[in-house]
Formats: structure tokens, C-alpha cells, sequence
């Protein structure tokens, strides 16, 4: 590449902003260190091999056409999702608008910094060591998944806070009944509207999503989380940008280990699981055994890994005793982990709680929005973007009577829910 500069400094090539150049060892490196995010769900994508380069990089040249299937592999997975959860999204946060003066993530960012942090999924592998995190509460941040808080209080553990995300009553189930009420709840404001009912302190957190934009207009900003596809990638994100460190992970499988769903106690416990109904996914444990698993959760671990190695700072550690996750982390016993890294006592509660600052709701934000999904011509960007969240298909097929539909029932929600 160097020699090229000098050969050709003039060619208008080498300062066009549509062309990256990468060369030397970060070849390699390259889709993963740098996600798809300028690419459209549309784009058409031409891929170039220069047969001298293929026949002297034939290795290089597979690993990145691996990355780039795994990048477009994981772009599909989201736009699948957008389509199938963009209604229900908005359907749940003009139901939680009252719910907009509940404190926002964000002023939780760096209150942790080099605080232990515990995150506890529920998967598979938690069995085998979850009576080690009793008493362990004064010594760290004992954050929860949601599928993860049953678990814990059935073996006396209360952990200081429960994060979510998926949006469906289903998994609102986790926490109704049982979320004690001295634990915050770290949601997503397009969570079932019966899991932040179920909570006393909340905080809130967005997407990046509409109506995120409009939301924050009318003072009610929404700081976004990184949620890949699973609630566990929130909970590494908001571990990385609250400053924690050491960031310990325990029942994050990524798999079926022992052929098995979940850990026991969870809302699933007693229905049933045959693994025989499973696509024949199968993946090297810490162990470097074949476990079961699905594409989905190798994605998941694979953002993990990516994440992971990207924060030089923070030091991770699989406590898990099982699972798929083999890289981007140190393995350690969850005993000996908590040992070396929670020697003092940490106060927790008192940092969440110094952070919740709550204010009044008016309607004003979806009195604007009524108008906007009324009127076309409006040009203040809102019907864009509710229509880009619950009717993307339409919008990538141009398709104007779905559009139009789309922003009927809009109207008819927000009339229904009498907030207007």
C-alpha cells in the first residue's frame, strides 16, 4: 500500500471517503473491529479477489470471508427481530410512558469505577455453584438477567439489581411476584409493562430507537445500551460503562450444557426440554468438549468475545464451570474468583441509590407524536421514525399502503391507551 501512495500520490483514490484502506496485520482483524454500521439492510455488496493475492493469501483471505458471513449473518438476526418485536416495542413504551420520569441508565456511567462486579446469568452450569455467591453481596455489585433472580432468592441470594430486556409478557414473568423491593430494576423502556409494575426503583434505558429522539426532546433522554440480541449483552455493556472492574460472569453457558435449558428455579423448571429437538449445533466447552448449542448463542458469545477484548482496562473472568465461552476471559472457579477479587466490603446499594433521581411525566412528547403520525407533510421526523421501528418491511419495500396502515394503528394505540 505504501509503495502505491508513492507511485500514485495524486490518485483522488487515497483521500475519497468512501474507501477505507486496512493493510498489515489488521487485515485480519478487520470485520471484526469494525461492525457493518454504515451498511444498509438494502445495500448491494460486491466482493473483489485479485487471484495473485488469493493464491499468496489463500488463509488470510478465508478468515475474512468467515468474519464478513458472521457480520452479515448477525445484521440478518437483528433486521428478524426488528421485524418481528418493532410493534410490540412501541406498543409497550406508549403503555410505560408513565413510567418516563423513572431515573435514566446513563447516570450510573463510571459510579462503579473498579467496583467488583458479579453478573449472574441462568444458564445450565449456575447449579453447580450458586450457594458461593451467598454473602457475597457486601463485597461487590451483584447484578441478575432476569431469568436469573429465581434462582438466586430460592438459594437466599438477593442480588442489588435485575436488568432487562426482551419486551414480551413471557419474560416479564421472571420478575413479577417475586422482584423484592429493595432490589432496582435495570429495564428497557419497552418491556412488558407488568415488570416495571413489579419494580419500586427503576432505571430506564433505550435502544437508540425511535421514539428514543422525541422522548429526549421533550427532557425524558433515554441513554442506549448495547442489546444484542440477549439480555446478557446489556448487562456486559452497562458492566463496561459503569467503570466496573473486575467484571465476573457465572452461568453464562452460550449453551445446552449437559443437555439441559436452564438452571433449575426458573419460570421454565418442570416443562420439559428434549434435547433431540435441538438443530445439531455443537461447540467446544471450556473443557474442549462438544456441547450442544445454536447459532444464536454462538453469535451472543462471539459479541461477548469481541467486547471483552476491545476493553483493555477491565479484567473479565468466566466463573461459569461450564459453557462455551473460551476466549476474551480469564477461567477461574467462581470460589477462587471471588476470592481474590471481592476483599472488601462495598456498598452498593447506597451508589444505585444516590443515582435514582426521578421527575414528572407530562403527555406533551406523545401529543407531538399524535400530530405527527396525522400529518405527512410534517417535518419534524417522527413519522419517519416510528414507521422505520414498526414497519420496516414496508419501508425497505417502498411499500405505501403498509406505510399508511402502519401509521393508522399507531393513532388507534395511542387513542386507545387515553393518553392523548
Amino acid at each position: 500500500m505504501a509503495l502505491s501512495r508513492n507511485r500514485f500520490p495524486g490518485n483522488s483514490v487515497w483521500v475519497d471517503p468512501r474507501f477505507q484502506f486496512v493493510s498489515g496485520a489488521d487485515v485480519s482483524q478487520f470485520f471484526g473491529q469494525s461492525p457493518l454500521f454504515a451498511c444498509q439492510e438494502t445495500d448491494k455488496i460486491l466482493w473483489v479477489e485479485w487471484p495473485a493475492a488469493v493464491q499468496l493469501h489463500g488463509l488470510l483471505l478465508q478468515q475474512l470471508k468467515n468474519a464478513f458471513r458472521t457480520q452479515l449473518r448477525d445484521r440478518a438476526a437483528n433486521l428478524l427481530t426488528h421485524f418481528q418485536n418493532g410493534r410490540m416495542y412501541f406498543k409497550n413504551v406508549v403503555g410505560n410512558f408513565r413510567f418516563q420520569g423513572d431515573a435514566d441508565v446513563g447516570s450510573l456511567f463510571g459510579k462503579f469505577h473498579d467496583v467488583p462486579m458479579v453478573i449472574v446469568s441462568a444458564g445450565p452450569s449456575l447449579d453447580r455453584n450458586v450457594r458461593e455467591l451467598r454473602g457475597i453481596e457486601n463485597y461487590c455489585f451483584l447484578l441478575a438477567v432476569d431469568t436469573a433472580l429465581r434462582p438466586l432468592l430460592e438459594a437466599g441470594i438477593v442480588p442489588h439489581a435485575v436488568i432487562m430486556a426482551d419486551p414480551t409478557e413471557l419474560n416479564a414473568k421472571h420478575v413479577v411476584g417475586v422482584l423484592p423491593e429493595e432490589v432496582f430494576l435495570i429495564a428497557e423502556q419497552g418491556v412488558h409493562q407488568s415488570a416495571l409494575e413489579a419494580a419500586s426503583r427503576r432505571f430506564l434505558y433505550g435502544l437508540g430507537l425511535f421514539p428514543d429522539p422525541l422522548f429526549f426532546k421533550y427532557g425524558y433522554p433515554r441513554t442506549r445500551l448495547d442489546v444484542w440480541g440477549s439480555v446478557s449483552t446489556a448487562a456486559l455493556d452497562l458492566a463496561c460503562k459503569i467503570g466496573a472492574n473486575p467484571v465476573i460472569l457465572t452461568g453464562q453457558d452460550f449453551a445446552y450444557s449437559w443437555n439441559r435449558d436452564y438452571a433449575r428455579h426458573t419460570i421454565f423448571d418442570g416443562l420439559g426440554f428434549d434435547p433431540s429437538r435441538l438443530p445439531g449445533v455443537v461447540a467446544k466447552d471450556i473443557w474442549n468438549h462438544d456441547t450442544p448449542t445454536t447459532e444464536n448463542l454462538v453469535a451472543y458469545r462471539d459479541f461477548f468475545v469481541r467486547r471483552m477484548k476491545s476493553e483493555e482496562r477491565i479484567r473479565f473472568i468466566n466463573a461459569t464451570e461450564g459453557g462455551i465461552l473460551t476466549q476474551g476471559a480469564e477461567i477461574l472457579s467462581l470460589k477462587d474468583a471471588l476470592f481474590h477479587s471481592c476483599p472488601r466490603r462495598i456498598y452498593a446499594e447506597r451508589i444505585l441509590q444516590s443515582c435514582h433521581h426521578t421527575r414528572r411525566v407530562t403527555n406533551a412528547a406523545l401529543d407531538h407524536l399524535k400530530l405527527a403520525l396525522g400529518d405527512p407533510a410534517n417535518g419534524c421526523g417522527c413519522r419517519e421514525g416510528f414507521l422505520d421501528l414498526v414497519a420496516k418491511e414496508s419501508v425497505l419495500k417502498k411499500d405505501q399502503v403498509g406505510l399508511e396502515a402502519a401509521a393508522a394503528w399507531g393513532l388507534a394505540l395511542m387513542t386507545e391507551a387515553s393518553l392523548l
